[in-house]
């Protein structure tokens, strides 16, 4: 995935870019950033992490690129869980439903320190885009294998990916969030199971 975080513009990729003492500061970072680092230097970040500053000005040239790319390094593993715990789910419909409930966990409590500290990144939305990019084409997919396979009534497959794959994004808007009686992702989960069910064919 490419960045573009202030002046910076660079690609990552974890496999390629980054040597193992790289990886191992990236995880420690995921500790830190729940802890919250809004508010610190990157020399107060290398000194926490114990290491120093010139590695982790290697990992990224900015403290709003660090925050985005830990941020995507740990929404890809969400991502990944929720794919790995689908693939022995036959059904496409219980499939998608597994995998909302999972990638739901990302507008979650859990989740919660991660996202603040992201508001403050100027033009993380793009990052957000991406990842909901993923989903909604995810659901789509499992939208199309459920409506062949005669599991759902003949929907606008499009539409319903877009509103499933955003769902948990809109809860998490502070407008709204503060306007429900539930977390966004129990909201989120909430929603989904209606809405699958809803279309949902008795067969």
């Amino acid at each position: 995935m490419q960045y573009s975080v202030g002046s910076y513009n660079i690609e990552i990729n974890y496999s390629k870019s980054f040597t193992k003492k790289h990886k191992t500061v990236i995880e420690d970072l995921e500790i830190l950033l729940e802890k919250g680092i809004p508010d610190l230097t990157m020399s107060e970040i290398a000194s926490k992490l114990k290491i120093s500053l010139r590695t982790l000005y290697e990992i990224a040239p900015s403290k709003d690129l660090l925050i985005t790319m830990t941020v995507d390094n740990i929404l890809k593993k969400l991502g990944k869980k929720a794919l790995e715990r689908v693939s022995s789910i036959s059904s496409p419909l219980e499939k998608l439903e597994t995998y909302l409930r999972i990638v739901n966990q990302a507008v979650g409590p859990k989740f919660e320190t991660y996202i603040q500290g992201l508001r403050s990144v100027k033009g993380s939305s793009k990052l957000v885009n991406y990842h909901e990019k993923f989903i909604t084409n995810y659901t789509q997919k499992l939208l199309e294998e459920a409506l062949e396979a005669n599991e759902i009534e003949n929907i606008d497959v499009k539409a319903f990916a877009i509103l499933l794959g955003g769902i948990g994004r809109d809860f998490a808007k502070e407008k709204n969030r503060i306007q429900i009686n539930k977390s966004p992702e129990d909201s989120a989960n909430s929603i989904t199971k209606s809405i699958l069910k809803g279309i949902r064919l008795e067969n």
